[in-house]
């Protein structure tokens, strides 16, 4: 009888453990979250690290990127270099059917889709594939 109660106790735990793994939307995480993503993908988010084909381009901004993500899909990006606004770009945002990919449209531009890896409630990490075939990877934080 014990010896049941062990099997069907270490099936449930597997049963759970595989039902969580399967709940899992993005590459590199989180298992599971609470919050919508809308609700996680909004806020204020400045660049941690930027990758070109896995090499670190980081130190090639030369200036603070920050995003803003608003809850109405409206969207603010600006560089500030040495205290002083180098460059800022407004326009909408919205998700991909799948909400895998995230679209930021500039005001006045073209569509650009990002993969999204990673979307936690501090942490958002997409990449974009360019027209060369080259894929640069961002990752924010707030």
């Amino acid at each position: 009888m014990k010896t049941k109660s062990i099997l069907l106790a270490v099936l449930a735990t597997i049963i759970s453990i595989t039902f969580l793994a399967s709940c899992k939307k993005y590459v590199d995480g989180p298992m599971i979250s609470l919050r919508s993503k809308k609700a996680r993908v909004t806020g204020d988010w400045k660049l941690e690290s930027a990758t070109s084909n896995g090499n670190d381009i980081t130190s090639s901004f030369n200036s603070n990127f920050e995003w803003n993500i608003e809850g109405d899909e409206t969207f603010k990006m600006k560089a500030v270099g040495s205290g002083t606004l180098l460059t800022e770009i407004t326009g909408t945002w919205k998700f991909g059917e799948d909400k895998d990919d995230i679209y930021f449209t500039p005001s006045g531009g073209t569509e650009t889709s990002y993969r999204i890896t990673r979307l936690k409630n501090k942490e958002l990490w997409f990449y974009n594939t360019l027209s060369n075939g080259d894929k640069i990877a961002y990752k924010l934080k707030q």
